[in-house]
């Protein structure tokens, strides 16, 4: 397949066979071809098909792990340009804490260090580790981070081409959006967040094809993938076949600017989140913490979406009672043990 096939089979929307044939070739043609048709894909449109067969492709060639199902992930495409803190990842130990079996998967910023995975680095917690390490990780911690990078080592045969991407102007590539589905651990509850309605629709119609038990697509004011304190949040929920839209407004602060809310790269988050988990920050951005761990809970125990009610109450006590830092420092002492092991 030349740069001439390759742009034409991306000017519609493709079938199964159509997308692995393309993510087989890109690899092979010249970094500046393989660029051209990923942005030319950007900027058509994926759709949830495609969005999934990407996904299955990823899976397929994906690191085998002794374990699957039966957790939850929650991750965010990024792409709204907006200053933040790793509020997912801050989650995740909250949810842990809670007795909610995590697996998150993630990456490192692709910009700067903000991605989750920074954070880790910035909190001297390792994570690459063997698949049997992280296991124990997850049955003894009740959570382990799966890095990207080495879960799907397919990816790094892309990355030329991705970067040629970036070069002619392509906002995000379909990888961005593959991402946080390609949890190679499967889990069965995921919360994905995602900067615009139009992304939303095509990862939650993705996500319906995929069939996973349940999740919610959220987006939250002014733009950003998390749930907002800020101003209203869309939330796609997808379950049984079927994506539900709807919008809770019920735990946006009057007043509030998202430029309120601290963030930035890595060190300045790990203060943040050492603040937060030993109940040194109180502020605005301890409430958007709470407020996405409690519709997590929701999402993981089967409930209407709400961010808000006796989840909300449980987050607050977990932080408040110092058992989201337990988790954390069981979670950091076992991580460099098997790291030096």
């Amino acid at each position: 397949m030349d740069r001439a096939d390759a742009l034409a089979l991306v000017a519609a929307p493709m079938a199964d066979a159509q997308v692995a044939d393309l993510l087989a070739a890109l690899p092979i043609l010249p970094p500046d071809d393989g660029g051209a048709v990923l942005a030319a894909w950007t900027a058509r449109g994926e759709t949830g098909g495609e969005l999934a067969a990407v996904v299955r492709w990823l899976l397929a060639r994906a690191t085998p792990l002794p374990f699957h199902g039966g957790c939850l992930d929650l991750c965010g495409t990024g792409g709204s340009g907006l200053t933040r803190f790793n509020v997912s990842t801050t989650v995740a130990f909250v949810l842990a804490a809670a007795g909610v079996p995590v697996v998150k998967h993630g990456n490192k910023g692709s910009k700067a260090a903000n991605g989750s995975f920074d954070l880790l680095d910035a909190l001297g917690i390792p994570y690459q580790l063997r698949p049997e390490s992280l296991d124990r990780l997850r049955r003894e911690t009740g959570i382990c981070f799966l890095f990207a990078r080495l879960m799907h080592p397919v990816v790094g045969s892309l990355a030329p081409a991705r970067k040629a991407a970036a070069a002619a102007g392509a906002r995000r590539t379909v990888f961005n959006l593959a991402g946080p589905l390609a949890n190679p651990a499967r889990p069965s509850r995921q919360v994905i967040g995602v900067p615009d309605a139009a992304t939303a629709a095509v990862v939650a119609e993705a996500i319906r094809l995929l069939g996973v038990e349940r999740a919610a697509v959220v987006r939250g004011h002014p733009g950003i993938d998390e749930i907002s304190i800020t101003g209203p949040t869309h939330i796609w929920e997808c379950a049984g076949g079927h994506v539900r839209h709807a919008i809770i407004d019920r735990i946006h602060q009057a007043g509030l600017d998202h430029s309120h809310l601290p963030g930035g790269e890595a060190t300045v988050n790990a203060a943040l989140f050492d603040a937060l988990v030993h109940g040194r920050e109180t502020g605005p951005l301890r409430s958007m913490v709470i407020a996405n761990a409690a519709a997590a809970l929701d999402v993981w125990h089967g409930r209407p979406i709400e961010a808000h009610g006796p989840h909300l109450e449980r987050a607050q006590a977990l932080l408040d009672n110092g058992a989201v830092a337990t988790v954390v420092e069981r979670h950091r002492i076992l991580a460099r043990e098997l790291a030096a092991g």
